[in-house]
């Protein structure tokens, strides 16, 4: 597994472009301790984090990390009232981009850089690219704690009933559509309700089609999201899941947890998701082993490389302004090193952002183990989730469409992109 880290640290990143208040920092845990609040989203990794987080306390009696560990949804809600109020957390996990500049412009996230600066060792063990999702400016604001990258997942046992192959194009990706709903077989499950997965599905058929090179000129607004091939993938999206019914019915009611269910559970035959999906397919060791991945189908005529996938740093660490930096970033460096993230990347199969780890492969599950091998020695680069990459109201925009695209057959799909505007 040398190899992989390797290779990775050869890739290049075709990354897309995922205040004041007191502290909440106190003595509560004994005189001279410094308490540590820790919000996160990693709920699949919870268990991994609060081991790192008991080592970090019995090693550091003066300083104590409290975690709280919430879904996506319901974090992205509590962060925009934790803002608001001038009550952010002492430290916090948050997707990149754009999304995470938001925090910076309003003062809210304590600038890192000296103390990186300080600490080449750790700095310079960071996978290329990594720093570049948090900096601005010329200042670094977060740890990017993972590269992820999103696959079309499917289950093995059903295509093979089915006389089925995995799909390398998007027109056999349709044939395969056609053959599961004659079947009475749900082709494939999304959670539309959280609309973001939809999101991935149009971004990556943009790509396909375009290129990256038509979102970073939109996103720049030196173009719109109205140029041809953001209308062509809308078209074909809008065809998969209206004309091809390939989506689970009721699918824009369902949230990450459900629609992730239908697919463990046997009942949909594929998947697009995050490599994070990793930790739920895991948990039966009998379902893992028919789990079966492929890059996003190429579109004919388009002018991208299927090895490109869409992902790259997409979450990291940050501090807020006002807790005790010393303290803070000493806690989050040690959250995101290599020794605390080793763990996870080999039990779930998610990779860490640093580069000098060295995976066991006996410590790992067949599945991840095969998919992480894969990616490195495939992979030849990332582009950015959209509704990270975009400022919040133009991301805001994009998944509303998209889920407009899905919904409604009579949609003007030129006409909803025109929409998107700063």
């Amino acid at each position: 597994m040398k190899k992989y880290f390797v290779l990775l640290l050869m890739f290049t990143f075709l990354i897309a472009g995922c205040s004041s208040g007191k502290s909440t920092t106190s003595n509560s845990g004994g005189e001279g301790v410094k308490e540590l609040t820790l919000w996160s989203v990693e709920t699949d990794r919870k268990p991994f984090v609060e081991k790192s987080i008991e080592k970090f306390n019995a090693s550091h009696k003066d300083i104590q990390i409290k975690a709280e560990f919430f879904e996506d949804e319901a974090y992205k809600t509590k962060m925009k009232v934790a803002l608001a109020g001038n009550k952010m957390p002492d430290l916090f996990t948050y997707w990149s981009g754009e999304t995470f500049k938001t925090l910076v412009d309003a003062g809210a996230v304590g600038d890192i850089t000296k103390y990186l600066n300080q600490d080449a060792s750790f700095k310079d063990n960071m996978l290329p690219g990594g720093w570049d999702a948090y900096t601005f400016d010329g200042k670094t604001y977060g740890i990017p704690y993972s590269l992820n990258s999103v696959a079309l997942w499917y289950n093995k046992e059903i295509f093979e009933k089915n006389g089925l192959t995995p799909p390398k194009t998007y027109d056999e990706l349709l044939e395969v559509v056609d053959k599961l709903n004659a079947k009475n077989i749900t082709p494939i499950t999304v959670a539309g309700k959280d609309r973001w997965p939809v999101l991935h599905w149009y971004a990556y058929l943009a790509q396909r089609i375009g290129g990256t090179e038509p979102f970073d000129k939109a996103k720049k607004g030196e173009t719109n999201f109205a140029e041809g091939s953001f209308v062509e993938a809308g078209e074909k999206l809008k065809e998969l899941a209206i004309e091809k019914k390939g989506f689970v019915n009721g699918f824009l009611g369902l949230d990450y947890a459900a629609a992730g269910s239908i697919f463990t559970s046997g009942k949909a035959a594929m998947y697009l998701q995050g490599d994070w999906a990793i930790s739920e397919f895991v948990k039966d060791e009998a379902f893992a082993k028919k789990v079966g991945f492929v890059p996003f189908p190429a579109v004919e005529g388009g002018s991208s490389d299927q090895q490109i996938y869409h992902g790259g740093f997409g979450n990291g660490y940050a501090i807020s302004a006002k807790t005790d930096q010393d303290a803070a970033f000493e806690a989050i460096k040690f959250l995101s090193s290599a020794e605390e993230r080793k763990p996870i990347a080999e039990e779930l199969g998610v990779t860490s952002a640093m580069a000098n780890v060295e995976l066991d492969q006996s410590n790992m599950n067949p599945l991840a183990y095969e998919y992480l091998t894969y990616i490195s020695e495939n992979a030849q680069g990332f582009f950015g989730y959209y509704d990270q990459q975009l400022d919040p109201k133009r991301a805001d925009q994009f998944m509303n469409i998209t889920s407009a695209i899905v919904g409604k057959s009579d949609v003007n799909v030129k006409k909803e992109l025109e929409s998107i505007q700063k």
